[in-house]
């Protein structure tokens, strides 16, 4: 009898083990995935011309609304990414301002388009403060998310300048 118990007992424990083991696979595939994405969508923007003005890995949890507010100067030229959890279920991206409401609302459904991230361009109309907000729906409790804002370059006599 204590042969059987230890038998099955040995079975559970190698069961969870192999589970274990193919969570942290797909972890480090999904995080491998990210921070490709992440390093590809600054290269083409950097060749673009632009330079990196806020940038920030956030500590998301999943169905939580993660809200940032930014400073953003009236006529420059921004290039927002964002980047979400491969295993997400929904990703949802507003920018707007208050007494005006969303510019940008961008929904999209990963595991339909089998993209997690998005990225838009936006020539702020004034100067303000910015609310980005970024939801992620999803069946991990903490889940991953980047957010770039690229500003564009300007050229003067005096010579180029930034805003970082």
């Amino acid at each position: 009898m204590n042969f059987k118990k230890a038998y099955i007992s040995l079975f559970f424990v190698l069961f969870s083990a192999q589970l274990i083991a193919r969570a942290n696979e797909n972890i480090g595939s999904s995080l491998s995935a990210f921070n490709t994405k992440i390093a590809a969508l600054y290269s083409k923007f950097a060749a673009l011309g632009f330079v990196t003005y806020k940038a920030s890995y956030l500590d998301m949890h999943r169905n939580t609304e993660f809200p940032i507010f930014v400073e953003l100067k009236a006529g420059s030229w921004y290039q927002f990414i964002i980047v979400g959890d491969p295993e997400a279920k929904k990703i949802e991206v507003k920018l707007g301002i208050e007494g005006i409401g969303d510019f940008i609302t961008d929904k999209f459904k990963p595991q339909d388009t089998e993209e997690y991230y998005t990225q838009f361009s936006f020539i702020c109309p004034r100067n303000g403060r910015y609310l980005l907000t970024l939801f992620q729906k999803g069946s991990t409790e903490k889940m991953l998310a980047h957010i770039a804002i690229m500003q564009r370059n300007n050229n003067t006599s005096a010579g180029t300048y930034s805003f970082k």
